[in-house]
Parts: C-alpha cells; structure tokens; sequence
C-alpha cells in the first residue's frame, strides 16, 4: 500500500470501522484506492507546479514544487474523505435579522460544547470584528464646533 492508501485506511478505520470491516478485502480496496489518488495528484501536479523563473533560486523552486504537491495533494485526497456521521447544526431561518447577542445565545443554547461550538463563536466574533472594521474605516467624524 502506498503512503495514499494507509492514510486514507486509517482515516476510514477511525470515521467508520463497520464500513471497513464490512470490505471482503480492505488492504486491496484502500490499495486501489491509494493508487487512484496517487495518479490524480500526478494528473493536477504539472497545473499547480506553475513554470521556472529565471531568478529563481535551487530552493524557491524546491519549496514552490513542494507546496504544489502539498496542495494537489490536499485537493484530491478531499474528495476521498469518509463521510461524517454528525450533522451539521443549521442556524434559524431569520439568523440573519438577529443580533449578535441573539446569535451568540443561540449558538451557545443549540450547539454542543465543544470544537464545532467553539468554530461557530469564533466565525461570529470575526464577523462582528470585520463589520467593526468595515463600519470604522468608513466613519467620518463630525468636526466639534466648540473646538
């Protein structure tokens, strides 16, 4: 098994051991498909290597073929992920009308403590710190006429 497939077995055997067990053969179906990923980073590979550049020294060009490989990589064993069991929290239809507090309680009330309840707070706390931002940057002050 290339280093594809062990990877992706794991993944598997931790995301959903009955799936893998229920395989008649589990290291020739994760073989076949690391041999699969494997040919599709190397189709994707030459598209995000980009060309030399002349200026280009031995070591710019070893850590720009190494991130494309990264990121071909990355791409194609995405689509390779097993599925997760655990649903995905949808927010209220009128999310969107609610304030931020109301928003934050609402997370706080109907999403589990934990890594997903922590994502949504910090999505939300760096919306509100971009709409600051935003707001801010676009404010004119008044000019005081006592000063």
């Amino acid at each position: 098994m290339n280093k594809y497939a062990q990877l992706l077995k794991r993944q598997w055997e931790t995301a959903d051991p009955t799936y893998v067990s229920s395989l008649s053969d589990p290291t020739e179906h994760f073989s076949q498909m690391g041999e699969r990923v494997q040919e599709e980073v190397l189709e994707l590979l030459p598209s995000l290597e980009g060309t030399d550049l002349a200026e280009e020294s031995y070591l710019q060009k070893v850590g720009r073929l190494n991130a494309a490989r990264q990121q071909a990589e990355e791409i194609v064993l995405a689509e390779y992920q097993p599925p997760t069991n655990s649903p995905e929290t949808d927010e209220p239809e009128d999310w969107d009308e609610m304030s931020h507090d109301e928003q934050e309680n609402w997370i706080r009330e109907n999403v589990p403590a934990g890594e997903e309840q922590q994502d949504m707070l910090q999505s939300l706390e760096s919306r509100r710190l971009t709409r600051t931002i935003v707001l801010g940057a676009s404010y004119e002050p008044q000019d005081d006429p006592e000063a």
